[in-house]
């Protein structure tokens, strides 16, 4: 029996330190099976700025890319898909110097194809499979501001360099894809002030190689709040696209011969939300494997699982429930054949993985690869277990969810009797969603005696249509009012210390940070707030394209008058309600972001101290929005750890 060093919540130590939380931000993404080779590619970040292209070998994962080259884009400023397989069995991918190049996996020679204009961006490619052409989104920033930025889908010769902008007119295009023979396209398209997730259309046409034009385009579905996302082709020819109805998101077939949308609404099958529609527009999370399989992520109750559809049986099943996966999004999963796929998922205990799903005999199933560390690279015990929970509001007629993670050590326990500190996280998005995933900063300080809740406030995904739309007109009320319900419920069932409770985010997380601190002044001990808001009306002026239009959307109830928009703004902005924030705070921004300015930071910074309030501003130069650098991961988590202790673990 081991026995536990008894000492208080919050000075546990642990194994995991700053050093692993920085290390393990690798990513692993874009799985991509040569249909001519099989030989099997990836992405993965080193967490230092360079992504690499992967090829899974018989001795392992090996880096093909060279080491000059690092993949990755940033159109719509978040980047889009920036990998693809060619026919011959060629890699065209974007570079991070704002290039495109090809890479030939054999030689790892590189060729660039379109050089750096510093106006044009380009990404999300389709190849045709027999002739040079590949379908791209460009991006003109000849007009470098949100309405000024021009989008088109536009055909780039890959023997030549030449580029024909072949689809425009619209504000926003998203993952054109030609089918198999290339005889068709489709595409999303939609306008300002329109938001993605609720009129996305899709639209299809036929495509002449000759010409390298598009011809007969017709819309198949979308706008009207039917939102649709990720449409992808099957082996067959068969059209399949996932849009909103009856309360979730739900796939369609056309048949290869054409006709109109069948919705796969097999029994049980509509209580899952199927389909990924975000702001990156990499998605793939669901995969035809023939005429009669696809393998698709189904999320539930912000609960996630690997399904196979078997369409001719009309019925479903769980696959790779021996893996340990709980998350899977973005761009996660390819075809490999008609039985099996490449999956990247997460699991509790599991950080980012590769793994190889046989939808037939789950003794195939196989783990390839793992970037960063998992569960496997600690003690026993010492990895807190997550726990969702659903709690009604206390000021409005729905219920708000969470996920929680209680202290857990395999080497300490505190005094009987006495109750942890709470952090509260808050995720981006804010139609975002957190999931039960490993998550190594939460581990840092679980490990350490805290509590760690992340709240999936209305507006999230994951639990259906209805709670993400519910924040439509009252963000910056409604989700305040989560993060504070769930901080009072866990106090109040004797989960959590009274007094001790924080509340912190990135992004639109961020933003309801400071949200909290101003709306429920007593009920949080100290606040740390990431690349967060602070001015909506400065954040609508200066923010980027893509989410341009998206905070009127979410602060202006349906109608509201021209006039009444700036009064919103501001009663709905902590800039103007600064001398409300009682708790300490501090503030960290990427000095370089183009999505929330850092100017958001310094503004409620210098309100705060004048007003003689706690408050600490870090800036980190040369870093974006995502704050993911190993140096800035590392600074940013020492600042956090350093405020809790001076905010929470106070007597």
């Amino acid at each position: 029996m081991v026995i536990k060093k008894v000492t208080p919540y919050g000075e546990w130590e642990s194994p995991i330190s700053i050093e692993s939380v920085a290390s393990g931000a690798r990513s692993l993404t874009a799985p991509r099976v040569c249909s001519k080779t099989g030989r099997v590619f990836f992405l993965e970040g080193d967490g230092a700025g360079r992504t690499a292209i992967m090829e899974m070998t018989t001795d392992g994962a090996v880096d093909i890319l060279p080491k000059e080259c690092s993949v990755g884009n940033i159109v719509y400023e978040y980047g889009v898909q920036a990998l693809q397989i060619l026919p011959d069995g060629r890699l065209i991918f974007s570079n991070q110097d704002n290039t495109v190049r090809i890479l030939d996996p054999s030689t790892s020679q590189v060729r660039t194809i379109i050089e750096d204009s510093s106006i044009l961006r380009y990404g999300s490619f389709t190849a045709h499979k027999t002739s040079p052409w590949v379908l791209a989104i460009q991006e003109d920033h000849t007009n470098n501001t949100p309405y000024g930025i021009e989008n088109y889908i536009a055909a780039i010769n890959v023997e030549t360099g030449s580029v024909k902008r072949v689809i425009s007119g619209a504000d926003f295009y998203y993952q054109p894809r030609f089918n198999d023979d290339g005889t068709r396209l489709v595409w999303l398209e939609w306008n300002h002030p329109e938001m993605l997730f609720d009129m996305a259309k899709l639209y299809s046409a036929d495509w002449d190689s000759e010409s390298a034009t598009v011809e007969r385009s017709t819309i198949v579905a979308g706008g009207n709040f039917q939102g649709v996302c990720e449409p992808h082709w099957g082996p067959d020819g068969a059209l399949y696209f996932s849009k909103e109805t009856g309360g979730h998101r739900q796939l369609f077939k056309i048949a290869p011969e054409g006709g109109k949308p069948v919705h796969i609404a097999f029994l049980g099958l509509t209580r899952f939300d199927l389909g990924e529609s975000s702001l990156f527009e990499s998605s793939r999370t669901y995969v035809p494997l023939s005429s009669r399989h696809l393998l698709a992520t189904a999320v539930s109750n912000g609960k996630c699982r690997l399904l196979c559809i078997d369409l001719e049986q009309e019925t479903w099943k769980q696959v790779a429930q021996d893996q340990d996966i709980s998350a899977l999004n973005a761009d996660c999963i390819s075809r490999i054949d008609e039985s099996s796929a490449l999956v990247v998922a997460k699991g509790p205990t599991t950080s980012n993985s590769l793994f190889k799903i046989d939808i037939h005999n789950p003794k195939k199933d196989k783990l390839l690869r793992t970037a960063g560390l998992s569960g496997s690279d600690f003690a026993d015990g010492l990895l807190s277990v997550p726990e969702h929970i659903t709690i009604p509001s206390r000021s409005e007629p729905r219920q708000t969810h969470g996920i929680l993670f209680m202290p857990r050590n395999n080497k300490y326990t505190a005094k009987e009797g006495e109750l942890p500190p709470l952090i509260v996280f808050s995720h981006g998005g804010p139609t975002g969603m957190a999931n039960s995933a490993l998550n190594l900063r939460a581990q840092y300080f679980t490990s350490r005696g805290y509590a760690f809740l992340t709240v999936n406030y209305a507006g999230s995904t994951g639990y259906g249509n209805a709670y993400r739309r519910y924040l439509y007109g009252r963000w910056g009320v409604s989700d305040t009012n989560d993060v504070a319900d769930f901080a009072a419920h866990l106090v109040e069932t004797g989960r959590v210390r009274l007094g001790a409770v924080g509340i912190t985010g990135g992004s639109a997380g961020g933003y309801n940070t400071l949200q909290a601190l101003t709306q429920y002044p007593t009920t949080f001990a100290g606040g740390v707030c990431a690349c967060g808001i602070s001015d909506l009306i400065q954040f609508d002026d200066h923010t980027h394209k893509l989410e341009s239009d998206y905070a009127a959307a979410l602060l202006l109830p349906e109608g509201t008058p021209e006039d009444d928009k700036v009064r919103i703004y501001k009663d709905r902005s902590a800039r103007y309600h600064a001398d409300k924030i009682q708790s300490p705070l501090l503030l960290v921004h990427g000095v370089a972001d183009p999505v929330v300015p850092v100017v958001q930071a310094r503004i409620i910074h210098d309100i705060v101290k004048k007003k003689g309030g706690d408050v600490k501003l870090v800036e980190i130069p040369d870093e974006g929005h995502m704050l993911s650098k190993p140096d800035t991961v590392r600074k940013y988590l020492a600042e956090e750890e350093a405020w809790w202790r001076k905010t929470l673990l106070k007597l």
